[in-house]
């Protein structure tokens, strides 16, 4: 059990850091600047995928999607049970995804020494519904542009480091630990 405790404080001290320092991969950057600029895009396709399925349940069976649920072999006949779990299967995956960067999005806001200033611009950016554009960031914030990109970039980066340093490497332990606890 001590090496089980000595293994995690040794990962928590390494990933404390990696985001003192700042290292990043760049693939790792470019990865999180991609998942921000469609957080919107996945969170329409969630909503709209449930309706989809809804609305095709309907049509093809004359039943709503939770009587289907409830009694899946009737269904059969007319929904492909493997097509129905493949779209369920997408959506929990990106409900997955969302709630990731969610909870990165939390740990930016009580980053250290920036007064949530990351968060905001993260959020701003990225995750409001309302489009902000540049400029409206930049009178929020109330700086310079050139200030606005250097700390945009190191937002991203240090979201990066939460998101693909401590998050995942987390979820992938957790797995790793449930399939141990399966085997």
């Amino acid at each position: 059990m001590d090496l089980f405790f000595n293994e995690i404080n040794n990962r928590k001290q390494k990933q404390l850091q990696i985001m003192k320092n700042n290292e990043i991969n760049p693939k790792h950057y470019h990865n999180t600047k991609l998942l921000l600029k469609l957080y919107n895009k996945v969170l329409w396709r969630i909503n709209n995928n449930f309706q989809i399925i809804e609305d095709e349940c309907s049509y093809t069976t004359g039943k709503k999607m939770d009587e289907l649920v409830d009694n899946l072999l009737d269904a059969e006949m007319f929904v492909s049970e493997a097509r129905l779990e493949s779209r369920l299967q997408s959506i929990k995956d990106s409900r997955e995804i969302i709630k990731l960067i969610d909870k990165a999005l939390i740990m930016l806001k009580s980053y250290p020494d920036n007064e949530e200033r990351y968060y905001w611009i993260i959020y701003k950016a990225y995750i409001t519904p309302e489009k902000c554009n540049e400029n409206d960031i930049i009178d929020f914030l109330r700086c310079s542009r050139a200030t606005y990109f250097r700390e945009k970039k190191k937002a991203i980066t240090i979201f990066s480091t939460i998101l693909w340093g401590y998050l995942i490497p987390e979820l992938l332990d957790e797995n790793n630990d449930i399939g141990l606890i399966h085997s």
